[in-house]
């Protein structure tokens, strides 16, 4: 690996570790939905609603992207190691489509609440609240790496 491209920034190594803690919690929250989901399958009224179905879908495109992503495997790998070129991959173009399946699943998970029969189960109630968490988890570690990507640009251009 050549070295002499990435640079130690101790200053912003908190910065980085608050977003591998974001980057922990979600992944925290993926595994709290999808033990949600499997105990609302067992259910017919919830797994035969249309909206559920197109929830799944989207969920589970916005977990293959998010396991996919070179920047967030890369990133749980790497603690101090701070370059421009790094932190645009954490931001590459799977984690902007997982971002993008996440809001379609939260749009039919509002689906879900609106039907009668549906609005009232806990499981559901409880997965709204999850995904919420999670989309403010997501755009809180997009907004934290634009950050830092942006910082670290103006410093290499300082170099």
């Amino acid at each position: 690996m050549d070295l002499q491209n990435f640079h130690l920034v101790s200053y912003r190594g908190a910065e980085f570790g608050d977003v591998l803690s974001l980057i922990q919690l979600q992944n925290s929250y993926i595994s709290q939905i999808y033990k949600l989901v499997y105990i609302l399958n067992s259910d017919l009224a919830v797994s035969g609603n249309s909206e559920f179905r197109e929830f799944m879908v989207h969920f589970n495109i916005f977990a293959q992207h998010q396991a996919g992503s070179e920047g967030f495997s890369k990133a749980m790998e790497v603690l101090q190691v701070f370059h421009y070129v790094l932190l645009e991959k954490l931001l590459d173009s799977l984690v902007l489509a997982a971002a993008e399946q996440l809001e379609l699943s939260a749009i039919h998970l509002e689906g879900i609440s609106r039907d009668k029969r549906l609005r009232g189960n806990p499981q559901v109630l409880l997965l709204n609240q999850s995904i919420n968490l999670l989309e403010e988890t997501q755009l809180k570690i997009m907004e934290s790496l634009e950050a830092l990507v942006v910082g670290c640009r103006e410093k290499h251009l300082q170099n």
